[in-house]
């Protein structure tokens, strides 16, 4: 009889021992990841502060709570416990810690209390775009939020690195992925970690990429991170620039377009079939059709459904018992994944998008050269940047009947060097003349509506912004530096675009 008991109150013991590594020391370690995954990472911390445990289960959560944080020093701290790092997760993740840690070592931190949004800045010379970094995420936060049902907890976190080097070492992300697929922002560990704009050579789109990488929080924050990729990315990419109001050059119908004539032509990637990441697609161009496919697919589905049905499929994919996301597709829609895609390609055959031949770049007018305008082009911004206005305007006069505007706004500044501000307004010429958002161009276009019409002088200076904001001519409002000098002296009366013109003026210019 007392060897019977003996072994109950040792079962009794081990029962316990496993119901507190399940739980340690009260805190629900299922509550914790939780908590951190929906990236209320105030409810998180509490609950890590509550308990003591030591196991590698608790000790992966806590790191895992750190890299949300941003802290990635106590991350490395945290995962350098090999019994943490035994497990597969543990050591990729001490690994992105590591780089993390690295890369982040000299950083900045700006924040926007007000806004509530935290920024960290790799490159010092990126601090100036924290004014309008804040400005841009707190409108798309709240206008995507507000549109998806999702409150996303405050601060955000934004981390801005310098090069995919850093983007890679932040994310985990494989920098050949990076490199091939061309990727310019990552929203991983409640963060969005974005290259500056100073990383390409004529910036890019920051402020529809950081909106994009936002609605990916918002989705893994209402889903539990259990939107399968097609969802996420396709609501990323369909909310990239609803935040705001439509510009010149957004293109009309692209998913559609691009989706259906990848399904036409037998090239399609298929919103089933893409794999961890679009990221990791193997060419640019695959990437950029599955885009096009999951933004396409869930522009049918909302058409088809109503928006009120993407916000009842997250929160059914949120309190899924088990990892199905075709349950969820199931109760809110009556119908899986394969059957609505079965009707969106049918839809898509039935229109008449991909019908007609992409369009193309027109080819060149008989005798152009394109390496002779190159060389122009150099020439001529040696003479301006000497003083020899005319001579440039004289000098790269062959080329501005195109529609480059990187060509037109050379042309332009030659003009506006030797003080012809007419002269330069025509050889600039309107949006309909020029075939892409070009930021030093409507830099030059604002300057040359300034005293005709002020408001359309700002909306040129916001699209320059978006595209380029540390070029000269979109950071000091069309003015512009004449190697030592400075054709008009004049700085931005705005406080944020003044530190903006200054910090424009001392980076190297080719």
């Amino acid at each position: 009889m007392r060897r019977w008991y003996l072994l109950a109150v040792a079962l009794t013991a081990v029962c316990l021992h496993a119901a507190a590594l399940a739980n340690p020391f009260g805190t629900d370690l299922r509550a914790l990841s939780n908590a951190i995954i929906e990236i209320d990472l105030p409810r998180a911390q509490k609950l890590a502060q509550n308990a003591d445990a030591e196991t590698p289960q608790f000790l992966l959560e806590r790191a895992r709570l750190l890299l949300y944080l941003g802290d990635c020093v106590g991350a490395t701290a945290v995962l350098s416990n090999p019994a943490v790092t035994e497990s597969k997760e543990g050591a990729q993740l001490a690994n992105i810690a590591k780089g993390c840690a690295r890369a982040t070592a000299a950083g900045f931190v700006v924040e926007d209390k007000e806004r509530g949004i935290w920024m960290r800045v790799q490159d010092d010379s990126d601090r100036v775009l924290a004014p309008f970094v804040f400005r841009v995420a707190a409108q798309a936060r709240d206008r995507i939020g507000a549109e998806l049902g999702v409150d996303l907890p405050r601060p955000l976190r934004i981390d801005m690195v310098r090069d995919l080097f850093s983007l890679s070492a932040v994310t985990g992300l494989p920098l050949e992925a990076a490199e091939t697929t061309g990727t310019l922002a990552v929203a991983r560990f409640g963060r969005i970690i974005i290259l500056s704009p100073q990383a390409t050579r004529s910036g890019y789109h920051w402020e529809d990429t950081l909106a994009h990488e936002l609605t990916h929080l918002l989705v893994t924050r209402a889903t539990r991170d259990r939107a399968p990729l097609w969802l996420q990315e396709g609501v990323a990419k369909r909310e990239e620039t609803r935040w705001r109001e439509p510009r010149p050059f957004d293109p009309k119908d692209w998913a559609e377009e691009t989706a259906a004539r990848a399904l036409r032509h037998g090239r399609q990637v298929g919103i089933d079939k893409l794999g961890p990441s679009i990221a990791m697609l193997p060419t640019p161009e695959a990437a950029s059709t599955a885009y096009a496919e999951v933004q396409s697919f869930i522009n049918y589905f909302v058409a088809q459904q109503g928006d009120a049905a993407l916000r009842l499929l997250f929160a059914d994919l949120k309190g899924l018992s088990q990892e199905d996301p075709g349950s969820a597709l199931r109760s809110v829609s009556g119908y899986d994944l394969s059957a609505w895609n079965l009707r969106w390609q049918k839809y898509l055959l039935e229109s008449a998008h991909g019908q007609s031949a992409p369009s193309f770049v027109a080819p060149p007018p008989r005798g152009f050269d394109a390496r002779d305008l190159a060389r122009r082009a150099r020439l001529g911004d040696l003479l301006v940047d000497a003083g020899f206005g005319r001579e440039a305007a004289l000098t790269l006069a062959p080329g501005v009947s195109g529609s480059e505007p990187v060509y037109k706004s050379r042309v332009a500044r030659a003009e506006l060097a030797r003080k012809a501000p007419e002269q330069a307004a025509a050889r600039l010429g309107t949006e309909a003349e020029i075939d892409d958002l070009y930021g030093p161009w409507f830099g030059l276009r604002g300057r040359l509506l300034e005293k005709t019409d002020p408001k359309a002088a700002a909306r040129a200076f916001e699209l320059g912004l978006s595209s380029d904001p540390l070029a000269e001519e979109v950071a000091c409002e069309g003015r512009f530096s004449l190697g030592a000098e400075l054709d008009e002296p004049r700085l931005p009366a705005d406080p944020a675009w003044r530190a903006l013109c200054e910090a424009a003026r001392k980076l190297p210019r080719d």
